[in-house]
């Protein structure tokens, strides 16, 4: 083992090996390159920090194991699959090693000043400037700025060389640029390097995690205040200060401004890559199976499920969704295998989605799991016709069972040609089943309950609700099927309408009917009528286009105004 030289270097604060290495050269009148084989090893193994090198290294030296340890933490040690471990934490290798090496320009001429007569024995490279996410000495509050650049590890380190061709521009001071104040990222930063201190919600992060997340996220960030007039270099500060005083406060902060990401990215077939731009592609490639990066892919993976229709099954930042939480209007139509355009008016009228919604219908989202049953029942609603058919109904009986709210379409929208539950038809049918006796046709004291209606002027909800209290007896004719086939007595409806009825039912006729007897037929007589205060008026569904409003719904007259007329 080498015997401790005469000359020798002290280690500087933040020196790294290279760096020591690079000024016992010049102490002893050598380059780096030379000084390493002089020593019995290369430089290539100075920069790999073999083992045999480093012992060998701190024997010639004279360093302590204390002294060794330092400088070693300060340049970084590969522990194999392109990682490295620098200052006790994990980084990547692309992090901390890079063709291009940067430097404070005034700590350098600080360092000439010691013995400006012999600069490359008091040039020292610190190790803080080697990571890609530090951009500011924070002693002398300068920029980090480029020294050189070289491809080859051995060129690039060399430093005795290296310092050489920049000597004059450090004396001069032309490589130094206007002061930055420090941000608190610079502040924190340097002191988790220093003491690995850190009081914010990021001591829980790794610092290689901490740092390039701050560096997205703030770049994304700035997109919302789009700064002009600045450098990359001068960007890059900004977007780590502005990503480091979201992030350090924690979750609820970082999902509060990926929302606002998320407003950026509107359009129909915006994606999370649009939204969250470099942030998502790292987070997503990069550094998806790093486990380091595991709480910003969770907090980001929840925003994106939170606001993006993300289908059962489908991975997202490498977690296979296990429900959909989320529907957009275009997705759940696609399931429910109808037309957009319609589904919005039910999603609409069942409160789903804002009538005012602007965004395109696949941005429109509501809860998938909340409006389930409305997804399924959707497809099997029916028009008028078919539910004529399911009830063996006719068409006026339809129309007079709506008009008394004895069913009622899913929806009052005129524009929907289904609005109809079969199942409502088919439950009123099963009921009345259920209350009737069956009776022949030729039994004259028996009639159809809507003739029921057209001859005593009974209305039909009245008749029901007697059915069903018992109060009339209900018959089934034996040749007809469903609700075309049941009656009622005509002595008991004669009994029932010479009773004091409910003024609510016989509070009201339909337009049309009212029109006949007094030679009223011009179109929107009555609309006006009405909207001029003239005579109470009430809106019905139609039984055929379930509308409530417009030319497709009943208007109903008042009774108390038809017998003054």
């Amino acid at each position: 083992m080498p015997k401790p030289l005469p000359l020798r270097a002290v280690p500087i604060h933040r020196e790294t090996i290279p760096s020591f290495l690079s000024r016992m050269a010049a102490l002893n009148g050598v380059c780096s390159a030379d000084f390493a084989v002089d020593m019995g090893f290369s430089l290539k193994r100075v920069i790999h920090l073999e083992e045999t090198v480093l012992r060998d290294l701190a024997a010639c030296g004279g360093l302590t194991d204390t002294q060794l340890e330092e400088l070693i933490s300060w340049t970084g040690r590969g522990i194999g699959d392109v990682r490295m471990i620098f200052r006790g934490e994990f980084f990547v290798s692309r992090a901390l090693r890079k063709p291009i090496i940067r430097g404070c320009p005034i700590c350098l001429r600080e360092d000439i000043k010691t013995d400006s007569a012999r600069p490359l024995t008091q040039m020292a490279m610190r190790g803080d400037w080697q990571m890609r996410e530090a951009s500011l000495c924070i002693t002398h509050r300068h920029p980090l700025v480029q020294l050189w650049e070289h491809r080859r590890p051995e060129d690039r380190y060399d430093f005795s060389l290296r310092f050489t061709g920049i000597l004059e521009d450090i004396k001069d001071g032309r490589l130094e640029r206007p002061r930055v104040t420090p941000s608190p990222y610079n502040w924190w930063l340097n002191a988790r390097l220093e003491t690995g201190a850190d009081h914010t919600w990021l001591a829980g992060q790794s610092l290689y995690a901490a740092t390039t997340f701050c560096t997205l996220l703030g770049s994304e960030l700035l997109r919302l205040k789009d700064p002009t007039g600045l450098d990359v270099a001068a960007h890059r500060q900004l977007a780590q200060a502005t990503g480091f005083e979201i992030a350090h406060r924690g979750k609820a902060a970082i999902r509060d401004a990926l929302t606002e990401l998320a407003a950026l990215a509107d359009g129909s077939n915006d994606t999370p890559s649009k939204a969250f731009g470099r942030l998502f592609g790292n987070l997503s490639q990069i550094n998806l199976s790093r486990d380091d990066f595991a709480q910003f892919r969770q907090i980001l993976r929840d925003c994106i499920v939170d606001i993006w229709p993300v289908a059962a099954g489908e991975s997202v930042l490498g977690i296979i969704q296990p429900e959909r939480q989320l529907h957009s209007v275009v997705t759940a139509a696609r399931e429910a295998n109808i037309g957009s355009a319609l589904l919005e008016q039910f999603l609409v009228d069942a409160g789903a989605i804002d009538a005012d919604d602007d965004r395109p219908t696949s941005r429109k989202t509501f809860k998938a799991t909340a409006y389930a049953d409305l997804l399924a029942e959707v497809p099997t609603l029916v028009g008028p016709t078919e539910m004529q058919r399911v009830m063996g109904a006719t068409q006026a009986q339809l129309m007079s069972l709506a008009e008394d709210g004895v069913l009622a379409p899913r929806i009052n929208i005129p524009t929907v040609n289904s609005p109809w539950r079969p199942t409502d038809g088919i439950a009123l049918i099963a009921e009345l089943q259920e209350l009737s006796v069956p009776i022949e046709p030729s039994d004259k004291r028996w009639e159809g309950i809507q003739q029921a209606k057209k001859r005593s002027g009974a209305r039909v909800g009245a008749i029901i609700t007697s059915l069903r209290e018992g109060k009339l007896q209900l018959g089934r004719r034996t040749d007809l099927e469903g609700y075309a086939g049941f009656c009622v007595l005509m002595e008991e409806i004669d009994q029932m309408s010479r009773q004091k009825q409910d003024p609510a039912e016989l509070t009201f006729l339909t337009a049309a009917v009212f029109s006949r007897p007094v030679g009223m037929r011009t179109q929107g007589w009555f609309e006006r009528l009405a909207a001029a205060g003239h005579t109470p008026a009430t809106r019905r569904p139609h039984p055929k286009w379930g509308g409530v409003n417009g030319s497709m719904s009943l208007l109903l007259i008042s009774t108390t105004f038809t017998d003054a007329f």
